[in-house]
């Protein structure tokens, strides 16, 4: 079996970090249409809009925020969720 490919994934509001760690995927709600965000993504920065952000661990479950707006950047493997 193939090692997975995974991506850190750090999402904060002004107040804190809601998550931070390893993961296989992320789903965002991005101002142009729904994204999902895999292990070595190319840079990127872009709005988000109102929607749902799903989180896709590494064991296979899932983990879901609702937000209200913000902004994904992608760089070096990492992608940064602020709400």
């Amino acid at each position: 079996m193939a090692e997975q490919k995974l991506l850190k994934l750090t999402i904060s509001r002004v107040n804190g970090p809601i998550f931070d760690g390893e993961v296989t995927a992320v789903s965002v709600p991005g101002s142009q249409g729904d994204m999902q965000i895999l292990a070595n993504h190319e840079p990127l920065i872009s709005p988000l809009r109102k929607g749902t952000v799903t989180i896709h661990k590494a064991d296979g479950s899932e983990e879901s925020h609702l937000i209200e707006a913000g902004t994904l950047e992608i760089s070096d493997n990492h992608a940064t969720v602020l709400i």
